[in-house]
């Protein structure tokens, strides 16, 4: 009888695996839609001024003091403060309530905090 009972509930999970990793390939690609629709709305929105490396280092953003988006203040930011400063502005930096809705600015956050990583990551010379 415990060898029926066994068999049958590892034929129950063998079921389900498939379940599982289906929901699992699932989430990672949504998050790669996200990552990829916030990298889409950084380049076209924030990049003009943080440049495409979040530095800041771009005319423009030399010009209005744009900040390092991987820099030691940047990082110290959670996340609904860097939701606010996008949604609100901050500073020279213009609002974009107006033009991005909730789910696009949090998209945005991600490739924010990537740049905080990669800051991280490099070596002093």
């Amino acid at each position: 009888m415990f060898t029926r009972i066994t068999t049958k509930y590892k034929l129950g999970a063998v079921a389900l695996l498939p379940l599982f990793l289906f929901a699992i390939s699932h989430t990672t690609a949504a998050q790669t839609a996200k990552t990829d629709e916030g990298q889409k709305l950084y380049d076209t929105n924030c990049a003009k001024c943080h440049g495409p490396d979040g530095t800041g280092s771009t005319v423009v953003g030399k010009a209005v003091g744009a900040k390092d988006l991987g820099g030691a203040e940047s990082k110290k930011l959670t996340n609904a403060e860097i939701a606010a400063q996008i949604d609100q502005g901050k500073g020279n930096m213009p609002p974009f309530g107006g033009t991005l809705n909730k789910a696009q600015i949090d998209s945005l956050i991600p490739v924010i905090r990537e740049f905080g990583k990669k800051a991280g990551a490099k070596k002093p010379s």
